[in-house]
Formats: C-alpha cells, sequence, structure tokens
C-alpha cells in the first residue's frame, strides 16, 4: 500500500531532491513498521505456535521467519522506486535474480542439506539478506540517505486507508468460501473455487501488467494539456483487451474445464463470466480513482469498500442459501460493482477524467451475446470447440463495424489484413 502512496508524490514532485527524499523517507518507514511486526511476533510467538500447531515446538521458527518481513519490505520499495524512474528491465533483471536466488537456496537446504521447514526458513532469510544488500544499495546511491518528516506524514496519512481498504478487500474476495461451506457443502466450495480462479487469471494476465506503468504514468499524463483525451484513449484500448480476454476465457472454458478437469468440477463455468465481469469492475474501480488519488481522499476507497462489504455479506446470506456457487459469484459482483461505482463518482467530483462510457456499454453488450451464445453449444466437445471459435472470432469482427470502438486507421488496417494476410507483411 506505501507503493501507491510513492507513485503519487514522486510524480507530484519536479525537484530530484524531494523525488529521492519520498523514497528514503519510505524505506524508513517501512523498516518502522516491518520492525514493529517482527517485535509484536516475537512477543506473541508461543501463544500463536500453540494456537496454529498445537505445541510450543516451532516458536522458534515463527521468529525467524518473522524476519523475512523486514526483508519483504526493504525489498517492495526499490521495486516501487524503479517502477517509477521507468526501467523495465532493470525491474526484470532483479525480479529473475530474486527468483534465481531463493530457487537455488531451496535447492541446496531443502534438497541437499535435507532441512525441510527449516530449509524454506533459511532459503527465504539468506536470499532476502542478498537481495536487501543489492536493492538497498542501488537505492540509497541514487537518493542518499536524506528523510523528510513532512513527507512521512503524508506517505503514512495517504496509505493508511488504503490498509484498512486492503483487510476489508480480503474479506470481500475471500470471504464467500467461508460462507460457501457453512450455508451449501465442502463441494460447492470446490466448484466455486476452480470458476473463481479464472477472476484471479484476469488479473494476473491484464491487471497486473497494466498497473506496473500505469500506476506511475497516470500521473506524468495527468501534467500534459490533452490528459482527457489519452486518459479517454487509453481507457478504451484497455478495454478493447479486456474484451477480447474476458470474451475468449467465458467462450471457451466450459470446454477447457471437460478437458482438464473431472466431471465435478464442470458446473464452474456457469460462475466464471460473473466472476470475470467483478473483477472487470474491480480493474475499472483502479483506473478511475485517480480523483482521489491526486487530491490524496484515498478515505474514499475506504469508504466504498465499506459498503462492498456490507453489500457482500447481505448477499451472500440472501443468495448463497438458494443458488450456491452461482449466488456467491453474483454477491461478489454486487460488492465489486457497488465499490467501483462509489469511487468513480467520488474521484469524478474530485477530478473528471473525461472517459466515454457509450463504446463500453457496446463492448459488454456484444461481450454479453457471445457468452450467451456460446452456453447454447452442443455437448460435444469438437463441435463445441468450432461452434465457439466462430463466435469468438465474429464478436471480435463485429467491433470493426460498430463505429466509435476502434479508430478509423486501426479499422482499416484490419480489415486490409481481413482481405488479404499478406498486406501484414508489408506493414511496419
Amino acid at each position: 500500500r506505501v507503493g501507491q502512496a510513492i507513485f503519487r508524490f514522486y510524480e507530484k514532485y519536479d525537484n530530484i531532491q524531494d523525488k529521492n527524499e519520498v523514497i528514503t523517507t519510505s524505506m524508513y518507514l517501512v523498516a518502522l513498521l516491518n520492525l514493529s511486526g517482527i517485535f509484536l511476533i516475537v512477543l506473541s510467538a508461543k501463544p500463536l505456535t500453540y494456537f496454529v500447531f498445537g505445541d510450543y515446538d516451532n516458536a522458534f521458527w515463527l521468529i525467524l521467519f518473522s524476519f523475512t518481513l523486514l526483508g519483504q519490505g526493504f525489498m517492495e520499495i526499490p521495486m516501487t522506486f524503479l517502477r517509477a524512474q521507468q526501467k523495465p528491465w532493470l525491474y526484470v533483471t532483479f525480479s529473475v535474480l530474486k527468483l534465481a536466488l531463493q530457487l537455488g537456496l531451496n535447492i541446496y537446504f531443502v534438497v541437499v542439506q535435507d532441512l525441510h521447514v527449516a530449509g524454506v526458513i533459511y532459503s527465504a532469510l539468506f536470499s532476502s539478506a542478498i537481495m536487501i544488500i543489492i536493492l538497498g544499495a542501488y537505492t540509497f546511491i541514487h537518493t542518499g540517505w536524506r528523510a523528510s518528516v513532512a513527507k512521512a506524514k503524508q506517505l503514512v496519512s495517504f496509505s493508511l486507508p488504503l490498509v484498512l481498504t486492503g483487510m476489508i478487500s480480503f474479506y470481500i474476495t475471500f470471504g464467500d468460501r467461508y460462507f460457501l461451506r457453512l450455508l451449501c457443502s465442502l463441494a460447492e466450495v470446490g466448484v466455486y473455487s476452480v470458476g473463481y480462479k479464472f477472476g484471479f487469471l484476469l488479473t494476473f494476465i491484464v491487471g497486473g501488467p497494466f498497473n506496473n506503468i500505469w500506476d506511475s504514468e497516470k500521473y506524468k499524463i495527468n501534467r500534459k494539456e490533452n490528459a482527457r483525451e489519452e486518459y479517454r484513449r487509453i481507457f478504451l484500448g484497455y478495454n478493447l483487451v479486456l474484451f477480447l480476454v474476458v470474451v475468449g476465457i467465458s467462450v471457451f472454458v466450459k470446454d477447457l474445464l471437460k478437458i482438464m478437469s473431472a466431471p465435478a468440477f464442470w458446473p464452474a463455468a456457469n460462475i466464471v463470466p460473473i466472476v470475470l465481469a467483478a473483477y472487470v469492475t474491480n480493474i475499472w474501480a483502479g483506473f478511475t480513482n485517480l480523483g482521489v488519488m491526486l487530491e490524496q481522499k484515498t478515505i474514499e476507497i475506504t469508504y466504498g469498500t465499506l459498503m462492498a462489504a456490507a453489500v457482500v455479506t447481505l448477499a451472500y446470506l440472501v443468495l448463497i442459501p438458494r443458488f450456491g456457487a452461482m449466488g456467491a459469484a453474483w454477491a461478489s459482483l454486487l460488492a465489486f460493482g457497488t465499490r467501483c461505482a462509489w469511487v468513480y463518482w467520488r474521484s469524478k467530483r474530485l477530478y473528471d477524467m473525461g472517459l466515454a462510457w457509450k463504446p463500453i456499454g457496446v463492448l459488454v453488450l456484444v461481450g454479453t451475446a457471445a457468452i450467451l451464445l456460446s452456453y447454447r453449444t452442443p455437448d460435444d466437445l469438437l463441435v463445441s470447440l468450432c461452434l465457439n471459435t466462430a463466435i469468438f472470432v465474429i464478436s471480435c469482427l463485429s467491433l470493426l463495424a460498430i463505429p466509435g470502438i476502434i479508430p478509423v486507421e486501426y479499422r482499416r488496417r484490419v480489415m486490409l489484413i481481413v482481405r488479404n494476410p499478406r498486406y501484414i507483411l508489408k506493414t511496419k
């Protein structure tokens, strides 16, 4: 959550010294917070160990593992700094190095030394220590050691509501499993969990990579004279990508589950489009929250999340007993939709991004029609795959015929490629 504050205040200042102070102050704040967390874990290690494992034998290992918290914080800030600097190749290099260290040390301690759980903890500690030295050296060489009390207050006031938001969001995201188990059965939880993974997949392949750039880029765009025009163009392009992924997953998920899972999990296909729709509204909320971010009113996101938690709790109690996993999926859509509507409304009052929703509505209608048609295909796997492929291709090509969705110049190029595939070799 400190990462969002770093992007906001790093781009707020023009002076390089102020920018550097944002980073160093964040490092000190995260260190202080994580050390406080480690201190609390050390004090409560024995009760926690007894509560989790039923004995006190693992208290030492819990204390040792808690020190990785410090490493995670110290690694997060430099990696955020790299994103703010827009150095993707260096970011990837450090990420690969971190992964290689973790894998190599895991193999050494767990496989070679046969240390089991202790080996995993040693691996985490040593890999964190090495990365702290490397990333810390890189960061402090570029930023220096100077911090700012005033900036610390700004970072804390900006981040605290987001911390609370994250805690409530955890309930909204994972509370449905508890209610399904309580009000239905473990079998229903299993079906729902399979379908819900496709929501995480959307975040992993679209939302996450986009946010790696957008978190800092949106503030740079805000300084431009044509900022609203750029926001509008990016939002439409983003939703075109979401359309391709959401419709692609939803249209083929029924066939995919037949290939990859047991028949007991095939009903999960019915909830996938609803879960994906919920995550689309969650992605929209993350895109349209610029107003509250610019004005440092992150408490508005917390208010929206609190309302979403209330909505989802009521929806769980009403929908799950009657509709099971399908009811849980609709509850998630209602919750994420509520937060999206609130965040968009409050942000627009503070800063209007000038987003055009009519083309998005068209995408929703075309996508919904394609998904509904795909669920009418026969049960025969080969026939279903052929028909669903046709549905997906036609739904994508139909966007070319609808004005205002795809820019004219791109539409013309796509049509030329469709008519003559060799044209793609002539384009640069």
